[in-house]
């Protein structure tokens, strides 16, 4: 269960965010089961990314501390594919277009650069089509737009200018650089979508949104300034309103962020599995939230209200204590048979099936029992966990949770009586109440 942050103070309408993932606390799973669990013996791995073949078969790429291995996820067997040695490193990172893979580490020596590999030879074997060193040899992290088959990679935080470089990759041996986003700081990771590259700067605790129509010149449009301040990751809603942004320090949640109207983005909600962690990479498909989430393992959110995503599923894979750069680096499902593989940083490889489990929702409105009027603030106690907080100036506030979640809320109001209610959730449906709620001065007459 999380609580959202309170933006009273920057004069923001905001909304209840409850999320009870009471089961979390008693059990490693909900609605995820491991297909498989991989380790070929590395000591450390990390990115991982997804590989469909032009007849259906599916792979895994996997990111270890020594090269890149690959994997068919087909079947239950664990035999390993192909692999391709690199500089040693805790961090290396994969995306796909066509049959290429495209590599990144920030780890130095022999092979020090951005790797190019040739997929078309599986299930047979991988192999090293170049290496890229002309405009950078180490970086971050790598993107590409997945909604489109546009032949362009987008490298992050690389050692030579901190910036996001733009790769032509329509010859995969000859990689062109076109352009460059070089603002006076750090650039962790980006999401790129349609024509804009939002851009997380880790270290100046924001989401710059950058134009990248004409890919030569990349311009600065928006920039989303994030409270969490250690701006990890973010990706978009499909439906491109909503930005979730992942801060990668202990104790901060995920958040939510309407980007519907570029000159008026507001904070809507932020959600954590566990307050004593943090939450590592999001990625989105369809209804469905995916977040590594470290020491808490897979986390799968619902986000058919994309403004208050509901935890649906989970598996953690460290059995350590909460917090820490320990667990699960990332999940990647776009797979179409809805496999979803991770790196956990010291078990390896998993591939997991998900239970596809929708959410529902309470929408409550607190009103006057005789007038009808809306009361306008109001403070809402979820008895579970003693959160205290309030509703929007609309008098509203919004649950979610499995079918099956219950849970006692209190509301409170000044002038009012306050009240106690039991609400469940038994249906993955969103359900309008009113809660009405007696005035002092009529109780007292």
């Amino acid at each position: 269960m999380s609580s959202i942050k309170n933006y009273l103070s920057l004069l923001l309408i905001f909304i209840l965010f409850f999320n009870a993932p009471i089961s979390s606390v008693a059990q490693d799973s909900l609605n995820i089961s491991v297909y498989k669990n991989i380790n070929r013996g590395d000591t450390r791995y990390s990115g991982s990314w997804a590989y469909i073949d032009s007849i259906g078969n599916e792979y895994a790429l996997i990111g270890a501390r020594t090269g890149t291995a690959a994997y068919s996820i087909d079947d239950t067997t664990s035999t390993e594919l192909g692999f391709i040695p690199g500089p040693s490193s805790n961090w290396r990172e994969i995306t796909v277009i066509s049959e290429n893979a495209y590599i990144t580490t920030e780890g130095s020596g022999e092979g020090e650069g951005l790797q190019i590999i040739d997929l078309s030879y599986l299930p047979d074997s991988l192999h090293l089509r170049g290496t890229y060193a002309e405009t950078f040899t180490r970086g971050h992290i790598l993107q590409r737009n997945i909604y489109t088959e546009e032949p362009y990679i987008y490298i992050n935080g690389t050692t030579a200018t901190e910036g996001v470089h733009i790769l032509d990759v329509s010859n995969p041996d000859s990689l062109v650089e076109v352009g460059l986003y070089q603002p006076d700081y750090y650039i962790h990771d980006c999401h790129v979508k349609n024509d804009l590259l939002y851009a997380c700067a880790f270290f100046n605790g924001t989401v710059d949104i950058v134009d990248i129509s004409d890919k030569t010149n990349p311009i600065l449009i928006q920039t989303i300034n994030d409270p969490g301040a250690n701006t990890h990751s973010c990706w978009l809603s499909e439906d491109d309103n909503y930005l979730y942004v992942c801060d990668e320090l202990d104790g901060l949640p995920a958040r939510v962020f309407d980007v519907q109207d570029i000159d008026n983005i507001t904070p809507v909600n932020t959600f954590t599995a566990n307050d004593s962690s943090l939450v590592h990479n999001p990625y989105v498909k369809g209804d469905f939230l995916y977040i590594a989430h470290n020491t808490e393992g897979l986390r799968i959110y619902d986000i058919v209200d994309p403004s208050l995503p509901v935890e649906v599923g989970f598996y953690d894979t460290f059995d350590g204590p909460s917090g820490g750069f320990s667990g699960l680096w990332s999940a990647c499902p776009f797979f179409p048979s809805g496999k979803i593989i991770g790196g956990d940083r010291t078990r390896g490889l998993f591939v997991w099936t998900f239970e596809e489990t929708y959410a529902g929702r309470i929408n409550a409105t607190v009103r006057d029992s005789v007038t009808q009027e809306i009361i306008p603030v109001s403070e809402v106690i979820i008895q579970i966990t003693n959160d205290t907080l309030q509703t929007n100036f609309d008098g509203t506030f919004k649950l979610g949770g499995i079918p099956g979640t219950s849970f006692q809320v209190t509301i409170n109001s000044l002038g009012y009586l306050s009240k106690t209610i039991s609400l469940s959730i038994n249906e993955p449906i969103s359900t309008d109440i009113f809660i009405e709620l007696v005035s002092l001065t009529l109780s007292n007459q």
